[in-house]
């Protein structure tokens, strides 16, 4: 039946899968929170450049846009530290469980 389903994998296995998983994510929100940190400096700039020529609509409707770019970057923040939180929870698990098993062969 293993070759319908293909094999278990093994707690270690599934526990590298999951670090990876959880790697990447932080890696992503990493780029992501680069890309709005880029948009929040060209928004600063565009704002300056309409304040100049005096079109104050213009500026209302692009401060607003800064403010939720900024929570953005705010969520992204807080989203990755959760997840570093996981991360290390789950490596101190790992290493408990290391230390549970060289316990047990004592």
């Amino acid at each position: 039946m293993d070759f319908l389903f293909g094999r278990r994998k093994t707690p270690a296995e599934l526990l590298r899968q999951n670090q990876r998983a959880l790697n990447k994510a932080m890696r992503e929100l990493d780029r992501e929170k680069s890309r709005m940190e880029m948009q929040e400096k060209k928004v600063i700039a565009e704002i300056k450049k309409m304040a100049k020529q005096n079109q104050m609509d213009s500026v209302k409707v692009m401060a607003k846009d800064l403010v939720r770019t900024r929570r953005y970057i705010k969520k992204f923040i807080i989203m990755k530290a959760n997840i570093q939180a996981v991360s290390l929870k789950v490596q101190t698990l790992k290493s408990q469980d290391a230390m549970a098993q060289v316990g047990m062969n004592c």
